[in-house]
């Protein structure tokens, strides 16, 4: 049997693919448009066939192909890897007024990767190198719902959710939000925090943060983000103007108590001021949502000061019982 032979009895073993074509073997990553499913990508000697390209999986839907990131498994140990080769992309992302540069950078992810090593609030993962010099990121593949997705799933009013699952969910993100302070307390950033950035592990219910090579010089750019979480929290989604004019669920005074000031900051369609629609959302956690808004009175500076109000907040308005 030849090596191409082994090969392909070697992928059908770990892909259950009945059918393949003699696999490409990738010593060169540079080009990543060209790498398809059943290629084998070859780092440092190790061995990892593509089963395809991952994808965004926000709003409901399956999203964009990431085409630089690639579903794998690895040879060896027969274990599901994430590949992720380098892309650059740089853009602007807006805060009220304020307009931040973004920038992606291979480099920083994985420097947090080094950071995390053993830290479980983190996906984990490494870096190595293609023939050319290309930095590649081989990443644990973490199984479970994002964040975005849980919420989504829960089939429950409002209320009955505010009462039953949202307390559970508030004190599982102390432990996400600390993480994010770990990183800040490092001179690092996670740079893209997002409601399908956090996967809950079905085992351990574990929030877990995935994908840090995205980066903005500008150091309260991931509190923001913080707000964007929690507001896709207490509000049991996305929540926007026009949705809730449209609904038979908010009465009209409600409706009409709305201005844009209730708006995020980051989104300016989506309500940050859900007390006006959910009056039993307590005055604490509704301030802590208010610092998000396009005009807030006051704005958190660091996540610490966040946490201050976070930890009071959980203290007075939800007692673990």
């Amino acid at each position: 049997m030849t090596d191409l032979e082994r090969l392909k009895q070697r992928i059908i073993e770990l892909t259950g693919w009945r059918y393949i074509d003699t696999p490409s073997i990738v010593v060169d990553t540079s080009d990543w448009m060209r790498i398809v499913r059943g290629d084998i990508i070859r780092l440092d000697g190790r061995d990892f066939v593509v089963r395809g390209n991952k994808h965004e999986t926000r709003f409901g839907i399956g999203g964009q192909p990431k085409y630089w990131v690639f579903s794998a498994y690895d040879f060896e140990t027969g274990e599901q890897k994430i590949i992720k080769t380098v892309f650059h992309e740089d853009f602007f992302a807006h805060i009220g007024i304020f307009k931040i540069h973004c920038y992606r950078s291979p480099e920083k992810e994985g420097e947090v990767l080094e950071l995390v090593k053993g830290d479980r609030r983190f996906m984990q993962g490494y870096t190595t190198y293609d023939e050319k010099g290309n930095n590649v990121r081989v990443i644990d593949f973490i199984p479970g719902q994002t964040f975005f997705n849980y919420i989504h799933s829960i089939s429950k009013s409002h209320e009955q959710y505010f009462h039953e699952d949202l307390p559970r969910i508030l004190y599982n993100l102390v432990a996400a939000i600390d993480a994010i302070s770990f990183l800040h307390e490092h001179k690092y950033c996670h740079g893209d925090i997002r409601n399908d950035h956090i996967i809950i592990e079905p085992e351990t219910g574990q929030y877990r943060w995935i994908d840090f090579d995205l980066k903005q010089n500008v150091s309260d750019f991931d509190t923001w983000s913080i707000g964007n979480i929690l507001n896709y929290a207490v509000g049991k989604g996305i929540t926007s103007f026009q949705q809730v004019m449209r609904s038979k669920e908010f009465t009209d005074e409600a409706k009409n108590s709305l201005v844009p000031e209730d708006g995020s900051a980051f989104y300016e369609y989506r309500i940050m001021n859900l007390q006006k629609l959910y009056p039993y959302i307590p005055d604490s956690l509704s301030a802590i949502l208010n610092h998000f808004t396009i005009r807030p009175r006051k704005v958190y500076y660091t996540l610490s000061d966040l946490m201050d109000d976070y930890y009071r907040m959980l203290d007075q308005d939800f007692p673990l019982r």
